[in-house]
């Protein structure tokens, strides 16, 4: 919280507060059957404004102590210093008017002087300290609501951050076993290395395009996909097999993140077998707002080497833009992952 900020969060206090305490400090004498309206309506005004003196003493301190910060003047002190100023300045004021009362309403004064000096003491000292614990809730609450928030912008850039280290470690996740299909390729199959190597170059080219987004139209990311799809069926032809069935217009009115589909299907491709005789089968529907893909398990008895970031990446990522996980579900035939279709581009789906 900036210190030139605080007289200003305590400007609407100063009026609403003067006006509340004339009031209220006012209704004990109305009681009097000699007190009538007009006596009351001057009262309360006497009262506030002495209440708006006050404050205006309290902030021309508080004023004094953010402004000139190298007289460092502490809270307790600057309090002690606005109970002084204020008897000394405003003690004749409230005497007079006691005075003024005693005599307009003929009280009995026995002790004179005596009297009335100490009432006036203690009636400011009275103000003061409801204005001062006024004052002191307000910059607090304040300080505590700003606090607040330079926590939740914390936490947001904290996010941002880790969503964006994330993000980043897909492409040399993805680049890592591209690499190791593409060196298995070049000793046995030359020609099929060489359109391999075209196509992965074109898909890195979109991938670069695209680094700076976090979500992308959910089109986009099916087109990413089928490309990622049709570079892998290189290597192994028919024994690959893909479906997409997704309406139209949840393609061009949905998003996802970034590579989210592609890291499945990759991720389906890596954990299990393919041959012409048992294809590989991945399906990738749409339901109830929902992208599934799906594939039927042929577990490898050895997998390829992985870097660990998969589905634990993905899963992170869903909970940073939507506000919750991936679905995972599986038996011995078939392994699932159910992502959500997140509404909008730029803002986080929550909710």
């Amino acid at each position: 919280m900036k210190r030139s900020n605080s007289i200003k969060q305590l400007k609407g206090a100063v009026f609403i507060s003067s006006i509340a305490m004339g009031i209220l400090l006012s209704f004990p004498p109305f009681r009097d059957a000699s007190f009538s309206i007009s006596d009351f309506l001057f009262n309360a005004l006497f009262v506030s404004s002495l209440s708006f003196a006050i404050w205006v003493i309290n902030l021309f301190l508080l004023h004094l102590s953010e402004t000139y910060r190298r007289l460092r003047i502490k809270n307790n002190f600057r309090r002690l210093l606005s109970y002084i100023l204020n008897e000394l300045f405003l003690i004749p004021i409230v005497f007079l008017y006691f005075q003024y009362l005693g005599n307009y309403y003929k009280f009995e004064l026995s002790e004179g002087v005596t009297f009335n000096y100490p009432k006036a003491i203690v009636f400011i000292f009275f103000l003061n300290t409801a204005i001062n614990v006024i004052e002191a809730s307000i910059l607090l609450k304040n300080k505590r609501i700003m606090i607040e928030l330079e926590n939740a912008k914390l936490k947001q850039q904290n996010t941002e951050a880790f969503y964006n280290q994330l993000k980043q470690q897909i492409n040399p996740h993805f680049l890592f076993n591209s690499l190791n299909i593409l060196k298995s390729l070049i000793k046995r199959e030359p020609d099929t290395a060489e359109n391999y190597l075209v196509k992965l170059s074109e898909f890195l080219r979109v991938s670069i395009a695209s680094a700076n987004e976090n979500t992308v139209i959910l089109k986009e990311e099916l087109e990413l996909c089928t490309d990622y799809l049709e570079m892998q069926k290189v290597r192994f032809g028919k024994a690959l097999q893909y479906s997409f069935n997704i309406p139209m217009n949840v393609q061009e009115s949905g998003f996802a993140p970034i590579f989210s589909i592609q890291l499945l299907v990759e991720n389906a491709i890596k954990h299990n077998s393919l041959t012409n005789e048992k294809p590989l089968k991945i399906d990738v529907t749409c339901n109830s707002g929902y992208i599934s893909v799906s594939n039927n398990r042929q577990i490898k008895l050895t997998s390829e080497t992985s870097t660990g970031v998969g589905l634990k990446n993905l899963s992170e990522r869903y909970k940073i833009l939507s506000g919750e996980d991936i679905t995972i579900t599986e038996s011995e035939k078939e392994f699932c992952v159910k992502i959500k279709i997140l509404t909008n581009e730029n803002s986080y789906n929550r909710g």
